[in-house]
C-alpha cells in the first residue's frame, strides 16, 4: 500500500469518526449519561488481575499464608476482600500489608478470621450459600445481581459491588433472608 493511500485512508477514517458525535447531537434530546453502575471491560480485568496478584503475594509473604491459612481474595472495583482464616494475628497483618502493595488496590477489607482453617464441609456449605443468594438475586428484577459479588466464608456473606443506597439495601434484605447465612459484610461502593 502507497504512503499516499495510507493517508488518505487514515483521513477518511478520521473525517467519519468526528462525523459520529454531530450525527448523535442531532438526534438526542438529552445528554449521554454513564451508567455509574457498570464496570467497564478494563476494569473487569484489573480485578482479575489484582486478585492473582494479592493471592501470590500473600502465598509468597509467609509459608504459613500459603500453608496454614484458608484465604479468598476478592476483588471489586479495585476494593480487595481478603477473607477466610489464618492461625494468627500477625499474619493476617501480613496479608493485608502484602495486598495493599499491589498497584491498583484502592482499598483492603481484611476479613481474615484468627482460626484454624475452615473443613472442606464448611467450604462446600459455604458454596451452597452463594449459589442460593446470587440465584435468588438474578431472579429479583429489583436487584442487579449482575453488578453484586457474593462470597461466602464459614457463613458470613460478604457483597461487593457499585450500588445505589437503595439497591444495597434490597440486596442487603434478600440475603437476610436466605437461611444458613450467620452474619452481612456490605463492602458495597455507593453510586448515589
Amino acid at each position: 500500500m502507497t504512503p499516499n493511500r495510507l493517508g488518505l485512508m487514515a483521513l477518511t477514517l478520521c473525517l467519519s469518526l468526528t462525523g459520529c458525535s454531530s450525527v448523535l447531537t442531532a438526534t438526542r434530546d438529552t445528554p449521554i449519561e454513564d451508567d455509574r453502575g457498570t464496570r467497564t471491560f478494563g476494569s473487569k480485568i484489573d480485578d482479575s488481575l489484582i486478585e492473582t496478584k494479592v493471592s501470590v503475594n500473600v502465598a509468597k509473604a509467609s509459608p504459613d499464608l500459603d500453608k496454614s491459612s484458608h484465604i479468598v481474595v476478592s476483588s471489586y472495583n479495585g476494593i480487595v476482600l481478603l477473607a477466610g482464616q489464618t492461625p494468627r494475628a500477625d499474619l493476617k497483618s501480613l496479608a493485608e500489608q502484602a495486598a495493599s502493595q499491589v498497584q491498583r488496590v484502592k482499598k483492603v477489607h481484611n476479613e481474615l478470621q484468627v482460626l484454624p482453617p475452615s473443613s472442606i464441609l464448611a467450604r462446600n456449605n459455604d458454596a451452597w450459600l452463594t449459589t442460593k443468594i446470587k440465584t435468588q438475586m438474578l431472579t429479583d428484577s429489583s436487584i442487579p445481581g449482575s453488578r453484586i459479588k457474593v462470597i461466602t466464608e464459614n457463613g458470613i456473606v460478604y457483597l461487593l459491588g457499585l450500588l445505589t443506597q437503595q439497591e444495597a439495601t434490597r440486596a442487603t434484605n434478600l440475603v437476610q433472608g436466605v437461611s444458613g447465612v450467620q452474619k452481612i459484610v456490605k463492602l458495597f461502593e455507593y453510586i448515589d
